[in-house]
């Protein structure tokens, strides 16, 4: 894909470009999330004879999502209100196909039908998005992506039939990372972040919303737990633009924690992305292990979040100091 890209020029993330999230400043492909795509996708469409449906739901709903960020990449002429609309419509389409939605919440809470299906979809854009936002350095949306498969590989056995997906996942994303991971050869693209956060969504309601035969039952707080960088790096960045700056949730800026984190004190793309990851695996290997109880894991993904205020806290300080 790197040289086809080049020879192309096509899903190439150009110098000139104004982003204010850009930390890079060499022409790079954006194509990385292809060759992801495609491992789910030939898995999914030959050696997948259980829940039809499920797998059905993922691929056509995680198409269109991967459209999305795929004209994005190819022409950067998709509006984000339209970028949301199509999500919303993969969304809709895998609880459609597979019959699978955010029901049961944890601590005696069940949500009736009528606000289990928009909350579901609420809940598997801000994934999406929230892995998109993560992707901004080398390694990191897809570290943090192949370490959250790796985790729910531990959770299901081998003989699950969810296992051939996860394992094919788990080596697209160690192929892509490959050639990211340091240098940046090649990067997701809106496409491939997109398509990660869609499958990590819709697997993690999935396992934890439909008992499973060989473990135990999983709590509905596993999946925020797992990804509470990422699910609170989403949350923080509505606040911080609607309510702190008055701008549209929507509206990219250069102030998530990881951009702070390179900005302020470390300086180099890949330590950056080591470092968040490194804050971020004991989490997520903890929520692994803890995945059935559910109180523990509120606990844990409270803790993060006053972990991670103190943190930024920390990166604004320094900001000021310096400036002064």
């Amino acid at each position: 894909m790197i040289p086809l890209s080049r020879r192309l020029q096509i899903f190439i993330d150009s110098e000139a470009s104004d982003k204010p999230q850009r930390v890079h400043s060499l022409p790079t492909p954006r194509c990385g999330g292809i060759g992801i795509f495609l491992s789910f996708a030939l898995i999914a469409l030959f050696f997948i004879q259980n829940d039809l449906p499920l797998f059905m739901g993922i691929l056509i709903g995680g198409l269109v999502v991967f459209a999305s960020g795929v004209i994005e990449d190819l022409r950067g002429t998709l509006s984000p209100k339209l970028r949301l609309a199509l999500q919303c419509l993969g969304a809709i389409i895998f609880i459609s196909v597979s019959g699978s939605y955010l029901q049961y919440l944890g601590f005696g809470i069940s949500l009736p039908f009528w606000i289990a299906i928009p909350f579901s979809v609420f809940a598997i854009v801000g994934i999406i998005n929230a892995i998109n936002i993560i992707d901004g350095f080398n390694g990191l949306a897809g570290g943090i992506s192949c370490i959250a498969f790796v985790c729910l590989s531990i959770l299901l056995p081998s003989s699950s039939f969810l296992a051939p997906i996860i394992y094919a996942l788990i080596g697209g994303v160690l192929g892509f990372l490959f050639f990211n991971f340091p240098k940046g050869k090649i990067f997701l693209g809106d496409g491939g972040a997109y398509f990660l956060g869609f499958v990590l969504a819709t697997l993690l309601i999935y396992t934890t919303q439909t008992p499973l035969e060989e473990t135990q039952k999983i709590s509905p707080w596993f999946g925020i737990a797992l990804l509470i960088y990422p699910f609170w790096e989403v949350i923080f960045s509505i606040y911080r633009r609607k309510i702190v700056r008055h701008l549209s949730p929507m509206q990219p800026d250069n102030l998530h924690i990881h951009t702070l984190i390179h900005k302020r004190r470390l300086r180099s793309n890949p330590k950056t992305s080591l470092f968040v990851c490194c804050f971020a695996l004991p989490f997520m290997l903890s929520a692994t292990f803890f995945a059935t109880n559910t109180m523990f894991l509120f606990l844990q993904s409270c803790f993060f979040v006053v972990l991670y205020l103190c943190l930024y806290r920390s990166l604004i300080a320094f900001a000021i100091k310096i400036r002064s």
